[in-house]
């Protein structure tokens, strides 16, 4: 039922015009990394990504970054592979990262905070692959504060997970009866900022409900009940408590068989353990209740996500146990999801909107809503 809206209002055609562009960007961002770290003269004769960081003296720990700035490249034919060896194409990178970001501007100003965070990283790459910076020192710093802040509450590309998370908590939260909801991983807010303002916008009660904000940082609880009072002073059915859900929820003051809902938007697939972390949020839930995560999904147009080229400087992005329930590293594919959820044990598992019909008309469907019952 969500399908004509998912296309219409949420991934809406200015969304799908000005992604194409931030790749360009993104395309142009990778190139010039390679140029002021030289690593492209090494590139000039096939050659592997292990071999590079012993040139260069690198940590193992940046490989995954340096293997998909390759993969891009790869994808769009200024690289080309065989047997795991590198090498550069003759074709030649025609992007200009002004104009590029100028036409974005004009055309959809709230896409700027896209351009601004990939110009961030690209930035701070050469010291983070030289080991000076951590993805943390760079994403987290007071200097860049901001612009991670614009990246992740008012970016035109991300603001489509919260505002479909939202959409979908509200729906399901419709035929409960006062309801105990648990939002992980919360970060910065921005799932919890839609799903207040939605509830204010269509005149919705924001008191009939126990709400619990989580995060693994004290920081995120303390900004975003700071950035939630701007909206209502009306906090009354909220709560901010630290919660890792790596570990049992039930030793962390949440009681099993005592949540409503659980939701979360692009948490659950940093999870360490994802099978462990799955069990508990299930446990947590009464029967009856939603596991509801909004995840960036692999799509089937491109498979390589932008915001990889950020994540992939942060070790709890890549560093995680791959085995049954999660076959590959950072975002999945919605079909691992689905049988994800359904191997821990939850019941109607869905994505919302129906992935099988949205990717028949759009290729780029990248962000989905995964629900399961207990």
């Amino acid at each position: 039922m969500f399908e004509d809206w998912y296309l219409s209002e949420l991934i809406s055609k200015k969304i799908r015009d000005i992604w194409k562009l931030t790749d360009y960007y993104l395309l142009r961002l990778i190139h010039d990394i390679l140029k002021k770290t030289e690593i492209d003269l090494f590139l000039k004769n096939p050659i592997t990504i292990n071999d590079i960081i012993e040139k260069k003296g690198y940590s193992q720990n940046v490989f995954s970054s340096l293997k998909w700035m390759f993969d891009r490249l790869v994808l769009d034919g200024y690289l080309q592979i065989n047997d795991d060896k590198y090498s550069l194409t003759s074709k030649v990178m025609e992007y200009e990262l002004d104009e590029i970001k100028n036409k974005s501007y004009k055309e959809a100003p709230d896409s700027i905070a896209a351009f601004n965070m990939l110009k961030l990283m690209a930035d701070n790459y050469p010291d983070y692959l030289a080991g000076k910076k951590t993805g943390v020192d760079i994403i987290f710093s007071p200097e860049n504060i901001n612009i991670t802040n614009e990246y992740y509450s008012n970016n035109l590309f991300y603001n489509v997970h919260n505002i479909a998370g939202a959409k979908i908590l509200n729906y399901d939260m419709e035929g409960r009866n006062n309801p105990t909801v648990i939002e992980i991983g919360g970060g910065l807010g921005g799932g919890t900022k839609q799903f207040l303002l939605q509830r204010l916008a269509e005149n919705k009660k924001i008191d009939n409900f126990k709400y619990y904000f989580t995060d693994i940082a004290n920081k995120m609880l303390r900004n975003t009940r700071k950035d939630l009072l701007l909206i209502t002073p009306n906090l009354s059915a909220f709560d901010f408590k630290k919660l890792d859900f790596n570990i049992s929820l039930k030793e962390q003051d949440f009681p099993e068989n005592s949540a409503d809902i659980i939701w979360g938007v692009n948490a659950a697939h940093v999870a360490y353990d994802l099978k462990v972390s799955l069990t508990q949020l299930y446990k947590t839930l009464k029967p009856g209740g939603s596991l509801i995560i909004s995840e960036t999904v692999r799509p089937i147009g491109n498979t390589m996500i932008q915001q990889e080229f950020i994540l992939n400087t942060l070790q709890d992005y890549w560093k995680v146990k791959l085995d049954d329930i999660r076959p590959r590293y950072g975002f999945m594919d919605w079909k691992f999801w689905i049988n994800a959820l359904e191997k821990i044990g939850f019941s109607k598992v869905e994505t919302i909107p129906d992935m099988e019909k949205l990717e028949k008309i759009y290729d780029n469907c990248y962000v989905t809503i995964i629900r399961g019952i207990k």
